[in-house]
């Protein structure tokens, strides 16, 4: 497409993908979905409470799992994002809370020892009162923690559901024209993957550490189209989301040049502004909504 096309299809598809991420939200589905949210932050809430022996034993309930870190951000005064907490906790990993991974002894302290310097002293008054907690001030926690905590898995769970299906639209396409699925494995040669050959969830080599890929397409001639499948729930959410896809994009072109070509397969509510910043980066922008033009660029650029 011509600069002034490319520019109004984008803008088009901007409008289109956010009215139809609008009509996906029935009034039954979105009630549905709130209980399961509410249901399992409630849930969450509870088994923090008890692994930390309430409260009073932070570390050991780290030692056992990151996911814990989830529920003690909405403990905090006011509640922080993995980012705002990482700038107060040094020894904070986003990747240790996101993949449930044991916090060693140590970090485990450590991090417990800021959570309960930034705690919500009101919430929590039985670890300043030096005494066990009551039932009521139990009920009181999981009621004032759930739906904090119900609204960021709501949507996340809406986000990954919908990013499975965008992953498995792109698979059944592309087996439908008789590409090879390759078993994942880490890409640090050219020639790992060729022509007509893709994998799902794979991991690309670059010159720090390995990042994944939702989808590698090969091209032919060890060029590898590698792609991110983002939906976002909002025009804020899209900036969180287009910034993974140029972080990555980045890390690729660093250590592939131009045999990576970089690309985004969106969906949602995404601000035009995000989609012109993948564009200025050299990132091929594809639509869930419009994947026939994703099969038309495979097709036309695909070695023969």
């Amino acid at each position: 497409m011509l600069a002034d096309e490319e520019t109004a299809y984008q803008q088009e598809q901007c409008v289109v993908a956010a009215r139809l991420y609008a009509e996906s939200m029935s009034p039954p589905a979105m009630a549905q979905g709130w209980l399961n949210a509410t249901t399992a932050a409630a849930e969450a809430v509870e088994r923090t409470l008890i692994q930390s022996k309430y409260l009073t034993d932070i570390e050991g309930a780290l030692q056992t799992g990151g996911r814990h870190l989830l529920v003690l951000r909405q403990m905090l005064a006011p509640p922080l994002s993995q980012d705002q907490f990482a700038i107060v906790c040094a020894d904070y990993r986003k990747s240790a809370e996101n993949a449930d991974r044991p916090l060693s002894t140590a970090k485990g302290a450590s991090v417990a020892e800021a959570i309960l310097a930034m705690r919500d002293v009101r919430l929590l008054k039985w670890l300043s009162e030096g005494r066990v907690p009551t039932d009521e001030d139990i009920r009181h926690v999981i009621h004032a923690i759930t739906p904090l905590l119900a609204s960021q898995l709501h949507l996340t769970a809406k986000r990954t559901a919908s990013s499975a299906v965008q992953e498995e639209a792109v698979v059944q396409l592309l087996s439908a024209k008789n590409w090879e699925r390759l078993p994942s494995q880490l890409v640090d040669r050219g020639a790992v993957l060729g022509a007509r050959q893709f994998m799902k969830k794979t991991k690309f080599a670059t010159t720090t550490r390995p990042q994944e890929v939702d989808i590698a397409c090969g091209l032919g001639y060890t060029m590898v189209l590698a792609m991110e499948c983002k939906v976002s729930n909002d025009t804020t959410n899209s900036v969180k989301r287009v910034n993974d896809v140029l972080k990555k994009a980045t890390a690729w072109r660093e250590h592939w040049g131009s045999f990576v070509q970089p690309a985004a397969l969106l969906q949602g509510t995404i601000g035009y502004k995000d989609v012109q910043r993948l564009v200025h980066a050299g990132v091929t922008v594809f639509w869930s909504h419009d994947l026939p033009r994703f099969e038309r660029w495979i097709d036309d650029n695909v070695a023969l």
